[in-house]
């Protein structure tokens, strides 16, 4: 005899989604650990929802600026899904987001693409600014030196992306001049916080000079870099 398939209400999962992410932030699946310092276990996202779905834990309070984050990132990839859909341009993961919040029920899958939305939406916030910012400086980016040659200066580091199929980090500069600068970053696991919207010293050797496929920028990539506070 087959099992009856649970439901879960969208609705109250991507508010629930929105009030654990910003409690804990975004933990991936299995990815839980313990906080020896307030000795208690932290579960990751989906988890975390469920058990309050389930009545393991007891619903939390949820307030209006709750509900309006949760409408505003339903919203926001049903719009940009919809059109995606339209131009044959979707991909596995964006095909379950659009089937789980496009609905009023959904099912434990659903539930776990649900549990990442809130970061998803960030990331996405994320990826537009930047390509706003690349609009901006597509007609105003010049190549920094000349290749080989080892250069110190002031700059912006404006995005920080983990590659990890390599396990380095893409930083993305703009010196004072306007001019896009990047590096290969692999010293430390994790420099987002550390290094982003950050004002630097680097020095470095000039290793090429592009126009960027995705940017459509004039972008010099360096490497053999250090990294120093502009204080």
């Amino acid at each position: 005899m087959k099992t009856a398939r649970q439901e879960y209400n969208v609705v109250q999962a991507l508010e629930l989604a929105v009030f654990v992410d910003s409690a804990q932030g975004f933990i991936k699946s299995g990815y839980g650990y313990y906080d020896y310092e307030n000795q208690k276990n932290i579960q990751d996202n989906k988890t975390t929802i469920f058990n309050y779905m389930t009545g393991v834990e007891p619903l939390p309070q949820i307030d209006d600026s709750v509900q309006a984050r949760a409408a505003e990132i339903r919203e926001f990839f049903r719009d940009s899904l919809v059109a995606k859909k339209l131009m044959g341009t979707l991909n596995k993961f964006e095909e379950g987001i659009m089937k789980a919040v496009g609905f009023e029920k959904t099912d434990s899958f659903g539930l776990s693409v649900i549990a990442s939305l809130p970061n998803s939406f960030r990331v996405a916030a994320q990826r537009q600014a930047l390509n706003n910012w690349f609009d901006e400086l597509r007609d105003k980016s010049e190549f920094v030196g000349k290749i080989g040659e080892r250069r110190r200066f002031a700059a912006l580091i404006k995005d920080v992306k983990f590659i990890a199929k390599f396990g380095i980090h893409l930083v993305t500069c703009v010196d004072d001049n306007d001019n896009i600068v990047k590096f290969f970053f692999s010293k430390e696991p994790d420099i987002c916080g550390l290094l982003e919207n950050k004002s630097v010293i680097l020095t470095g050797k000039v290793k090429t000079h592009d126009i960027s496929k995705f940017s459509q920028c004039k972008e010099t990539v360096i490497n053999y870099v250090k990294v120093e506070e502009n204080s």
